[in-house]
């Protein structure tokens, strides 16, 4: 049973390929951590769109 992190957390991912996609999914699917608590950064649009689509905001650049 996967137990929810605290609210203050938020998970990111400096690259959004294939192995960040399956974690981002599985953490949001376990009910530990919402997408919407996710953040990605990836120059790829395409990468950001399959992110944007499962509820992570998903940036172009990992620099503040």
């Amino acid at each position: 049973m996967a137990v929810p992190i605290t609210e203050a957390f938020t998970l990111g991912f400096i690259g959004a390929g294939k192995m960040a996609e399956a974690i981002a999914r599985g953490v949001a699917t376990s009910g530990t951590i919402p997408a919407a608590r996710m953040r990605a950064a990836d120059l790829s649009e395409d990468r950001r769109r399959v992110f944007s689509e499962l509820g992570v905001k998903a940036f172009d650049s990992n620099v503040k």
